[in-house]
């Protein structure tokens, strides 16, 4: 009960700051800066695989928000998933302004080479991951740690709980209590993102 009251205020603190943002408060841009530059950097990179067009995503991200803060609707969507959404969108356009620009400036005489069909899965694939990735590494030691043997290790809830030296029980709500906060943070970005993939 207190994860979910923490979540929950959490989410009310982070829209107030967008709330402060919209009223172009510089203070609260940084503090959401300071918050989620990290993670949209690292998804962004997954995406575009350059250090210069992370950076540049995630400014851009950020310039969108101190722009359109009043757009944000928490009924939809935590600000996190929000921000994941806006990062993961314009990744992909970046990288389909790059393929354009590469394909215009090649020199005519060189051999094409014909790209796969599935750039973006592939790249949608890479934002689910590091979407899940970042929302992992929010989550409470003990809950990231039943979860990590659970999912990535392929214990069951019986060889999680002995592992850890704790009762069934508690592995298994710390397991549910970490999935339930996942879907959370990554849920609704991932949802919406789907839908809006061609």
């Amino acid at each position: 009960m207190i994860d979910v009251l923490a979540a929950e205020q959490k989410r009310a603190e982070e829209a107030a700051l967008l709330g402060r943002i919209a009223a172009h408060d510089e203070r609260a841009i940084e503090a959401l800066y300071r918050l989620y530059s990290g993670p949209l950097y690292s998804l962004a990179y997954q995406v575009t695989r350059s250090d210069r067009f992370a950076q540049d995503v995630v400014q851009e991200v950020f310039v969108a928000v101190w722009r359109d803060a009043g757009r944000f609707d928490p009924a939809r969507g935590s600000v996190g998933a929000w921000l994941f959404s806006l990062a993961r969108h314009k990744a992909i356009d970046l990288v389909r302004r790059e393929a354009t620009v590469r394909r215009h400036t090649a020199n005519v005489d060189l051999e094409w080479e014909v790209a796969p069909d599935d750039v973006d899965e592939d790249a949608w694939l890479r934002v689910r991951r590091d979407a899940v990735r970042a929302a992992i590494a929010t989550l409470p030691e003990a809950q990231r740690t039943a979860l990590e043997l659970a999912f990535f290790a392929g214990l069951t809830h019986v060889e999680v709980a002995e592992k850890l030296g704790i009762p069934l029980g508690t592995a298994k709500t710390r397991i549910r209590t970490a999935l339930l906060k996942l879907r959370e943070v990554i849920g609704p970005a991932l949802s919406e993102a789907e839908a809006a993939t061609p």
